[in-house]
């Protein structure tokens, strides 16, 4: 079986540049969500946050007053017209989300507008925070959208406080938040509709940004360099207005660069694609036995995995913990939030190295491991391999791993007996350990072995196995679908960048003149493609029956086709009766 990717790719774009292409325009498109000709504030019951819908509120946060609709006020001066006024005191230790409960329209973010904007001004009593060049502001606001999990903030801003002739400044200040850009979707694909605006403060907001991304390599736009210091020196009574909140898009929609496609040949094993939720997120297995400890033996006691590869990107973690207390689901962050743990951790050095260390914590909530006892370092040697910690004793034992073995390490814990006795959990895993750009990465394993605990071993070949040993369970993974076993019934795996609204994946036996078909079709529309969002990619996990056969028809006693290609299309491909 072949997969031409290169052509594929090729066909791909070339087929999605004509199918997209239209004239561009000056014209815009340009729809008002609130221009508070009337009373577009006030809330009506309905809704479960604060009994509010449809009306703005405050979703959290301890620093809001009130929210009500000034008739006399308007940034357009006009007497049939007002604004939204919003009243909070900054304590310099909390937050506000004004929130509009949901408005009645699904804005479409992807194909129709690019632009949020609206005009603010402040009351001159307003409190204001002095920055270190001098300057002078009402602090550090922020913009964004309701999530259905969180919330996504996209643009933060200031206001100066003072004019050009170093007046209080009262005038209206136009906001234009670009929304749709090339990254944007990337990092927010909740965002490529709309139904709910957020406006607030933050005691940090801004977050810790350099250069205009914060620490996790998400993109901010930024209207004012103060407003990366945040506000814990705001102190103090706010008033101000917000009129004309509107969206913005050029006539005729928005041209969108098509997804570029890949086809990779899959190796069996456990896929664990590293922490697609956020930067900290763990992909992991955790051990369903509670009885995992090394304490009494009998030794040696021996953790041993085997990575396949490994992502070359500096600081991406791979781990192996053991942390004492009962089983527990839905603590993904065990390591960092329990009291004890010992880990392996191992760290990529993005130059095809890598730096392993032994250590360990007591008393330490929301803290990692701190007493290193090992700490290997090589260079140009690949973390993929197999990893064996290995204790002779309640106190002591070796590590191997790729590039050397049996290196001593010693637990300098007086009451290591107490403190890692049964019931301790196993955990094997890993995550982008901060860094953004690991999010989402795929990382391997072939092999997993536990000898010597009380819980009984654990021996897992998963280049053979057909699903995942019962025991380990998957419930402390920070996202779904994550982790899978890959089998040799599964020989490919396609991926594609987002965003990738509309497009569908289809297969055939020939790239001119197709036909192409939905690879569930070949299944009988039983068995279907593993489709999951992981970082900035979509992987799509090929099952053997959702490969073309020669005569066409699904592939049940039928022969498969010497070539197979793959391609995505909006509109989607063919779904054929059968």
């Amino acid at each position: 079986m072949k997969t031409m990717k290169k052509i594929s790719a090729a066909l791909l774009a070339l087929l999605a540049l004509v199918a997209l292409s239209v004239s561009s325009q000056a014209q815009t498109t340009n729809f008002m969500l609130y221009n508070f000709d009337t009373n577009q504030v006030a809330q009506k019951a309905g809704f479960a946050f604060g009994g509010s819908y449809q009306g703005w509120g405050n979703w959290f946060g301890g620093d809001f007053t009130s929210v009500t609709w000034d008739s006399t006020v308007d940034s357009s001066n006009n007497p049939s017209s007002g604004s939204m006024k919003a009243q909070v005191h900054m304590s310099g230790t909390d937050q506000y989300v004004l929130f509009d409960g949901f408005f009645s329209e699904s804005l479409d973010m992807y194909n129709i507008f690019t632009n949020m904007s609206f005009d603010i001004k402040y009351d001159a009593s307003s409190c204001t925070r002095t920055n270190a060049d001098g300057t002078v502001d009402f602090g550090a606001l922020r913009a964004g959208a309701f999530d259905p999990y969180s919330q996504d903030w996209f643009y933060y801003f200031s206001i100066s406080a003072t004019n050009g002739l170093g007046q209080p400044n009262t005038n209206w200040t136009h906001i234009s938040i670009p929304i749709n850009q090339s990254n944007t979707f990337t990092f927010w694909p909740n965002l490529v509709t709309i139904q709910g605006i957020l406006v607030g403060m933050d005691v940090a907001s801004g977050g810790n940004v350099i250069n205009g991304l914060n620490v996790g390599g998400y993109p901010l736009s930024l209207a004012g360099a103060q407003s990366v210091a945040g506000n814990t020196n705001l102190h103090g009574t706010q008033t101000y207005w917000i009129d004309n909140i509107q969206f913005i898009g050029p006539a005729g929609g928005i041209i969108h660069p098509p997804p570029t496609l890949s086809v990779v040949k899959s190796k069996p094993g456990l896929r664990a694609f590293i922490g697609s939720a956020s930067i900290y997120a763990r992909s992991q297995l955790t051990s369903v036995n509670a009885n995992e400890s090394w304490i009494g033996g009998p030794y040696p006691v021996t953790y041993s995995f085997t990575l396949l590869d490994f992502p070359n990107v500096s600081q991406v973690q791979a781990h192996l913990e053991v942390i004492p207390g009962p089983a527990y689901t839905g603590n993904t962050g065990a390591d960092y939030g329990k009291t004890n743990c010992l880990w392996l951790q191992i760290l990529s050095d993005g130059a095809g190295g890598y730096t392993a260390a032994v250590a360990w914590k007591t008393n330490a909530v929301n803290n990692n491991p701190n007493h290193t006892e090992l700490s290997i370092t090589k260079t140009n040697i690949s973390p993929a391999g197999t990893w064996t910690l290995q204790f002779n004793s309640d106190t002591g034992g070796t590590l191997s791993g790729p590039g050397f073995s049996n290196m001593p390490f010693t637990i300098h814990d007086p009451n290591v007996i107490v403190n890692w006795q049964n019931p301790c959990e196993l955990v094997i895993g890993n995550q982008p350990n901060g860094v953004a750009m690991g999010e989402g990465l795929p990382s391997d394993y072939s092999a997993i072995s536990i000898t010597g605990v009380a819980g009984g071993p654990i021996i897992d070949d998963f280049t053979t196995a057909s699903s995942l040993d019962p025991a380990w369970t998957l419930l402390n993974c920070d996202n779904t679908n994550t982790v899978t076993i890959v089998t040799t019934n599964s020989p490919y795996w396609v991926n594609w960048n987002i965003p990738d609204v509309g497009f569908t994946l289809g297969v055939s036996t020939n790239v001119i003149p197709g036909p192409w078909i939905l690879p569930d079709y070949y299944a009988g529309y039983y068995d279907s493609p593993v489709l999951s969002l992981q970082g900035k990619l979509r992987w799509d996990l090929i099952p053997s029956d959702c490969l073309p056969t020669v005569n066409g028809q699904p592939q049940i006693g039928q022969k498969l086709a010497p070539n197979a290609f793959f391609r995505l299309s909006n509109p989607p491909p063919q779904a054929p009766p059968l």
